[in-house]
């Protein structure tokens, strides 16, 4: 098994078409078959189903192109950091949420207190940033599920609330109890998302459902179909501030809480202690500022 046939296996996984996956790679048509075959071969396993009426991977097939992801990814990462002599590169691994609060200003100081130094920042879920680890990709990863480094450490923490459009709750007695919740049209989370568990408890979502459900796979997406007035949603408010401030949602009072989302460092590349000190020291410090200015739907602690 080699590169050559993971990348040509993850872009045909990716396009479903031999044809337009040799354009991509820039190879025949052939070749691509055969790194496929080959590869097929090597592991003793069918890869894809040449059966079924369309393109179509086989269960093994699925397994093989989340792993040919992880190689391509730390693949990537070696060569960069290999064939780049003059800049020192360093990446970290964001929770979606810390893109739309502290991240910003984070990559603003990095910059600026690190010049010689590349910072490539890979924003997404738990479950995504989880496989950046496993591959190697990543050099730091705060996220909101999963074991908090040991040592030193900082907790964010984001209230997290349910937001509509002023539309979705018109003619509503407030606050609404969770069975009042369940009888509205929702944007609910992934199951693979932290908080797909809780607000499926609060609301008894196993149970017939009254009204639509809609999906969203990241913050941002929910957050604009909360906007345009999809339904609504349990959520951490942060990103929503200046919505609700402006009354264009509405932050609605319920009469049962949901537990906040706590985000902490879960994942250090300790063979780059030094670099990485420094960065999560200047993280430390940067969402401390962040959430002492934003403290209507934040707060900051130093982790024990």
């Amino acid at each position: 098994m080699n590169f050559k046939q993971l990348e040509a296996f993850y872009w045909l996984s990716q396009i479903g078409n031999y044809r337009l996956t040799a354009e991509h790679l820039g190879l025949t048509q052939p070749a691509v078959s055969a790194r496929i075959q080959s590869l097929e071969s090597d592991l003793g396993k069918t890869l894809i189903d040449r059966e079924a009426s369309g393109f179509r991977l086989t269960d093994q097939g699925m397994e093989v192109a989340e792993f040919a992801l992880q190689f391509l990814n730390l693949r990537e990462t070696m060569n960069a950091r290999l064939l780049d002599k003059k800049m020192t590169r360093l990446s970290l691994g964001l929770a979606g949420m810390l893109a739309f609060s502290w991240g910003p200003r984070l990559r603003d100081r990095l910059q600026s207190e690190f010049p010689e130094t590349h910072f490539d920042i890979y924003a997404g879920s738990d479950v995504q940033l989880r496989r950046f680890v496993e591959a190697g990709t990543l050099d730091l990863a705060f996220t909101a599920s999963g074991d908090r480094v040991a040592g030193p450490n900082f907790v964010t923490e984001f209230e997290v609330g349910w937001a509509a459009h002023p539309d979705v709750i018109a003619g509503q007695a407030l606050p609404l109890t969770p069975e009042a919740l369940r009888r509205l049209p929702l944007v609910l989370y992934p199951r693979t998302s932290p908080l797909f568990n809780p607000v499926a408890d609060y609301i008894d979502e196993m149970r017939s459902h009254p009204a639509p459900r809609h999906y969203g796979n990241s913050l941002a997406t929910i957050c604009e179909m909360v906007r345009q007035g999809y339904g609504a949603s349990a959520l951490a408010l942060a990103p929503l501030e200046q919505d609700i401030a402006a009354g264009r949602l509405v932050h609605i009072p319920v009469t049962e809480t949901i537990a906040p989302l706590c985000v902490a460092c879960t994942h250090v590349n300790r063979a780059r202690k030094k670099q990485v000190g420094a960065v999560l020291s200047l993280a430390r410090d940067t969402a401390r500022d962040w959430c002492a200015a934003h403290p209507t739907y934040s707060s900051f602690s130093d982790g024990v």
